[in-house]
């Protein structure tokens, strides 16, 4: 999600509104609501990881060069979601789940495989005022927590006492924050987001 959409929608996401979003979109994407430092920060992907300030809110994404050249490929810069449970992708199966050291995940392309100890489920859309949320609960633990990584990205994990950090950080470094979920519109002619993370 790019800089100048999250600070168009920031007057949307500071005011309630008494209208609920009816049920999910077919396609959306992420973004990070807390009073801290990653506040409207668009969630990326990249090597099987979710992140917050990775890419300038960029996500990474495949296109096989056949296809680039014939101009079929979906746009790629987002991270779409087209259910709790699932990245947008033309390549099916790209599940996303939660490792043993409560990382957020997703799984390769045509591939359910993941890691071992790593879970799927928790993961529910949950509607809201203006923009739904994108939420987890699971083994008693609730939402995520953004940990820093480096030159101010942050990996996204559960929200866990258990959560592992990167680089062996303590969990105080961490900030907890939950997932703005908001409808994202295809072009024309596209029938998901990405044609694989």
């Amino acid at each position: 999600m790019k800089q100048s959409t999250i600070l168009a929608l920031i007057p949307f996401l500071a005011g309630a509104n008494s209208l609920t979003t009816p049920q999910k979109p077919a396609h959306f994407d992420l973004m990070a609501v807390s009073d801290g430092p990653v506040q409207y920060r668009a969630l990326a992907v990249s090597s099987t990881f979710f992140w917050l300030g990775k890419g300038d809110g960029y996500t990474d994404s495949y296109c096989p060069p056949n296809v680039e050249k014939a101009g079929r490929c979906p746009p790629g810069r987002d991270t779409v979601l087209k259910d709790a449970n699932t990245l947008d992708t033309i390549v099916p199966d790209q599940v996303i789940y939660v490792d043993s050291n409560y990382a957020v995940r997703y799984s390769g392309p045509k591939s359910v495989n993941i890691d071992s100890g790593g879970k799927t489920g928790g993961f529910k859309y949950v509607p809201g005022s203006r923009y739904g949320q994108w939420a987890y609960q699971g083994d008693g633990f609730d939402d995520f927590l953004a940990c820093p990584y480096n030159n101010g990205i942050y990996q996204v994990f559960i929200n866990s006492p258990d959560a592992t950090p990167p680089r062996g950080q303590k969990l105080d470094v961490c900030v907890p924050f939950t997932a703005g979920a908001l409808e994202y519109d295809l072009p024309a002619n596209v029938t998901a987001a990405a044609w694989e993370y």
